[in-house]
């Protein structure tokens, strides 16, 4: 048996979910109440009007604290778009366990991976990628 991280999907995999637990993690640390978050949202002084993703920073610090009220009026997308997130993570750990702990064929996997990431992609971000409605 190869080493596992020799295969380019799961070391992909392992890298995706390190950063999705470093975006909890972060929202973890940074409070909404102290407006503490060191990344602040630069599509005010670019576009010079409030974009969609305003708050949503502020919002994952609400929603991992499970204060979802609140989160809601920081970004009223933040709970759907913590979601993917969230459901990203495990789909990362899980298709990557079940490549290593079975005999599956590899590709069906990848296949169900790649279509339940685009949809779930899709529902999540549908309202991001109305062009049309940028701001």
């Amino acid at each position: 048996m190869k080493h596992f991280f020799a295969d380019s999907y799961i070391t992909i995999n392992i890298i995706f979910a390190g950063i999705i637990l470093l975006i909890i993690v972060y929202s973890g640390i940074f409070s909404a109440e102290k407006d503490n978050h060191i990344i602040k949202s630069a599509c005010v002084e670019i576009t010079g009007k409030p974009c969609k993703s305003i708050g949503l920073s502020r919002s994952f610090s609400e929603i991992v604290r499970l204060r979802f009220e609140s989160a809601k009026q920081y970004n009223q997308y933040g709970l759907k778009v913590f979601s993917f997130f969230f459901f990203q993570f495990f789909m990362r750990l899980g298709f990557t366990k079940l490549l290593i702990n079975t005999t599956l064929k590899r590709k069906p996997v990848l296949y169900t991976d790649i279509i339940a990431s685009i949809l779930l992609f899709l529902v999540t971000f549908a309202d991001f990628l109305k062009f049309w409605e940028l701001y």
